[in-house]
């Protein structure tokens, strides 16, 4: 009897048991069936560059179940600079094993340049990614805002070109001869006066004219020499470029220096003066882009207009074209120097010769204390830059061309330009002592 109940109870027992183990295996959840993932990526949008801790998170919609970590790799995109805006990131990171999600920093580099917004873009990449995991949602863009602000430039940086006109008749007549000496130089003997209506910026401070006799040498058949030679010195005026044919000095040293400011101690900034082509007011100069200096000299500046009238009417002030080539002055090395034309390249015609300087883009490198701020716009001599072919001339405005003046053939010559730096700033050849002026 007992044999048989046992019997019985097993057969019970057994069939539960099957009976148990098929409903299990009808429901779908068997221990062999792989889990899927989605992953995404998610963090802040907009952030500033001195946020602290800000980064983006790599999540997946349920916890790491593999028993393994899970690689998961992203590409970083958009306008923003590794290295210089941010720290380069890994590219990749591994969600562990019972993890939902990694958090990854953003170190921000903290610069003070002024830039506009920037962006980041994280995008989620299928490389190496598990079969089982699939990417959800779209890349995260990160706009990095600038937290600096532009200094505002105080230094007046504002220019004048309008001459101040001309007031004054010579007081005594104008005195000019040359002739070649025994030493091959050629002698200019002047008094200095200009031959033409002058403003004495000085007057009313008991500064006459100055009209003392003046000579100047210059070689009668000047050559070039190895290097160009400039008439200044470490911003400080060196030499005069040269006399004009009624023996007016020609002297387009620069003007006043930057001056340091806030607070004002008095220094000069040498490497930044003020172009007196482009501060007339500052620097007063009358109709022939002239004046006198505190010792009386008159001396030219620039487009000495109302002198190259005298000479042919209408070539300065006018639109005059003449026939044939006007030489307005003898340069410090002997060189002749023209105004405004001169001949082809052919030297079939005469035409107007421009210069190849441009104006610098952009805004000035200076701090407004110790150098001047503010965009280049020719209120410093420095505000140029020589730009070779830009024009006819060279950097000391000249041209290798060859040109007839009286018997004599030259060639090389100096061109007086409308435009930067109109007259010379530099000599070919080896400039006379004669004009001197510093170190």
């Amino acid at each position: 009897m007992s044999s048989f109940l046992n019997r019985t109870l097993g057969v019970i027992l057994c069939i539960s048991l099957l009976s148990f183990l098929g409903c299990g295996d009808d429901d779908g959840t068997g221990a062999d069936q792989e889990i899927t993932y989605t992953v995404s990526v998610s963090g802040m949008t907009a952030v500033a560059e001195n946020d602290p801790g800000t980064g983006f998170k790599i999540s997946l919609d349920k916890a790491n179940q593999e028993g393994s970590g899970i690689t998961v790799a992203y590409q970083v995109s958009g306008t923003a600079t590794a290295g210089s805006d941010y720290q380069a990131l890994p590219g990749s990171i591994i969600i562990a094993d019972g993890d939902l999600e990694v958090t990854v920093d953003i170190p921000f580099i903290d610069d003070t340049d002024v830039e506009e917004d920037e962006t980041i873009i994280i995008t989620l990449s299928s490389q190496n990614l598990p079969a089982n995991v699939s990417i959800a949602g779209s890349p995260l863009t990160i706009t990095i805002s600038d937290n600096d602000v532009a200094e505002t430039c105080t230094n007046d940086n504002s220019i004048s070109t309008a001459d101040r006109g001309c007031d004054l008749m010579s007081p005594v007549a104008n005195q000019y001869s040359e002739n070649v000496n025994p030493n091959g130089e050629r002698e200019i003997l002047t008094n200095g006066v200009p031959n033409h209506d002058y403003a004495n910026q000085l007057s009313g401070q008991g500064v006459n004219l100055n009209t003392e006799a003046k000579e100047y040498n210059v070689d009668a058949t000047p050559s070039k020499a190895a290097n160009i030679t400039l008439i200044t010195n470490n911003g400080r005026p060196r030499y005069r470029t040269g006399v004009g044919l009624n023996g007016v000095a020609i002297d387009p040293a620069p003007a006043e220096p930057f001056i340091f400011s806030n607070p004002n101690t008095g220094e000069f900034n040498w490497d930044w003066v003020f172009e007196p082509n482009n501060n007339t007011d500052d620097v007063r100069l009358d109709c022939a882009y002239a004046h006198v200096q505190p010792d009386g000299t008159y001396h030219y500046h620039g487009n000495m207009v109302e002198y190259a009238d005298v000479l042919l009417a209408g070539l300065g002030s006018g639109g005059t074209v003449p026939a044939e080539p006007v030489q307005i002055g003898w340069a410090a090395d002997g060189f002749p120097i023209l105004y405004k034309f001169g001949p082809s390249e052919t030297g079939t015609s005469i035409v107007e010769l421009t210069p190849s300087y441009r104006l610098k883009t952009g805004e000035r490198p200076g701090d407004g204390v110790t150098a001047p701020c503010g965009e280049y716009n020719g209120k410093y001599t420095n505000d140029y830059e020589y730009a070779s072919g830009t024009g006819d001339l060279d950097e000391c405005n000249g041209i290798d061309r060859s040109v007839t003046l009286g018997a004599q053939v030259f060639e090389y010559f100096y061109v007086v330009t409308d435009a930067f730096p109109i007259v010379p700033r530099c000599f070919v050849g080896a400039p006379n002592a004669t004009f001197r002026l510093g170190p």
